[in-house]
């Protein structure tokens, strides 16, 4: 099979596994009292349905990390797609709450997620900035897509039938990538060849990953953050007869922004500029989110929220490619595996952050916590990009 043709392969299967988490998020909760043939379903199940693949990612990303600096990538992710599969195969087929919120676990668990970006970074055929770029593309498509498919197909065809024909779609990728898709050796094989005890020393990761994970964290909580204070604040200061309409339409318009500028990010990455641009984008965010707090006219909002996702385009792939970069070669694997442990501690925080202040502080005050999430990494990485600088000038003097 040719590079190119895997990386579609890998593409196809990065939409499928962002496309199952998106579809099902606006109407959770409707779904589930189908579920339990019930009109009413405790807030307590329907967070941990939504909650339940970020916990089990939490969970297993370190681990399968580490999996993949020891073994080649390969059979590691015909593992980790498996067990996605049949997490959506029991998604699919599960007629109650509680088995379905273990195949979400499960889902989260297979760490499906962590293994393509290993893919996306250091396998395949293009530059790794390209492929990256790529991957937010596929994952910026699967956001805008998933939630309008998911709330047509309630009310028509059943989200058992989208869950099933996902299902059978990933299957298709999981054999095409069985017979075709080729794997390089892992790192810990490319570096055989040095001192075996210095390769299966434990070494731990360096003080500047640390930082960057924290920045990560962040990051994710702004992004998550988001995702319920932009709609607290439209429902409490934008009140319409259209106003579910019209937060859903702006949260297209944002992902638009991000597919649309992903490649301008991957170019960065490229240029070696990867620090810069996670700070620029996430400085852009953060104001982004504090001008949406004083726009004057819906037209305005919409414009900004454009422009958020086109900086936030930068987040995820130069998080990332950073991490690649700061990481040895036989622990990228683990660092990247704790990358993304840190984007989930994010993604659980931010959300939570916005209802503990929204219900103390207002509406105004979920956007100013979810800017303060984006400036703050921004800050913390033009801090750690300060240092460096002056440490390299002390050094050179």
């Amino acid at each position: 099979m040719k590079r190119t043709e895997q990386l579609y392969v890998v593409l196809a299967t990065q939409f499928l596994v962002t496309f199952s988490l998106m579809v099902l998020i606006p109407v959770m909760p409707i779904y589930l009292e189908q579920l339990s043939q019930s009109n009413s379903v405790s807030g307590l199940a329907s967070a941990m349905a939504l909650s339940a693949p970020a916990i089990g990612a939490l969970l297993s990303a370190p681990l399968i990390g580490m999996f993949a600096d020891k073994f080649p990538y390969k059979p590691v992710f015909m593992y980790s797609l498996t067990a996605y599969l049949v997490s959506l195969f029991t998604m699919a087929w599960s007629d109650s709450i509680a088995l379905f919120i273990a195949a979400r676990f499960l889902l989260g668990l297979s760490g499906v997620g962590l293994i393509l970006t290993l893919y996306f970074s250091r396998e395949l055929t293009l530059s790794q900035g390209r492929q990256l770029a790529l991957q937010q593309q596929a994952i910026a498509l699967a956001c805008l897509t998933g939630p309008i498919v998911g709330g047509f197909s309630l009310q028509s065809v059943g989200m058992g039938t989208v869950l099933w024909g996902v299902a059978y779609l990933s299957l298709i990728c999981l054999t095409i990538s069985i017979f075709l898709l080729k794997s390089r050796a892992s790192s810990y094989d490319h570096e055989c060849h040095k001192d075996e005890t210095e390769v299966a020393k434990k070494t731990p990761l360096s003080s500047q990953i640390w930082v960057w994970l924290i920045a990560g964290a962040l990051s994710h909580a702004g992004a998550f953050a988001l995702v319920v204070g932009f709609a607290l604040f439209m429902t409490q200061n934008w009140q319409s007869v259209d106003t579910a309409s019209q937060i859903g339409l702006i949260h297209a318009l944002s992902w638009c922004g991000t597919f649309a500028l992903a490649g301008y990010w991957g170019r960065k990455i490229e240029l070696k500029l990867s620090a810069q641009s996670f700070a620029l984008g996430a400085l852009g965010c953060g104001l982004c989110i504090i001008l949406i707090g004083i726009a004057p006219a819906l037209w305005i909002i919409a414009v900004l929220r454009i422009l958020q996702g086109c900086f936030f385009a930068s987040q995820t792939q130069c998080f990332i490619a950073q991490i690649n970069e700061m990481s040895s070669q036989a622990q990228q694997g683990k660092a990247l595996g704790f990358a993304k442990s840190a984007q989930v501690v994010g993604q659980l925080l931010g959300p939570f952050a916005v209802a503990l202040c929204f219900s103390y502080f207002g509406a105004e005050s979920a956007l100013w916590i979810t800017a303060g999430f984006f400036i703050a990494a921004a800050a913390l990485v033009a801090f750690l990009l300060w240092s460096l600088q002056v440490n390299f000038k002390v050094k050179t003097q």
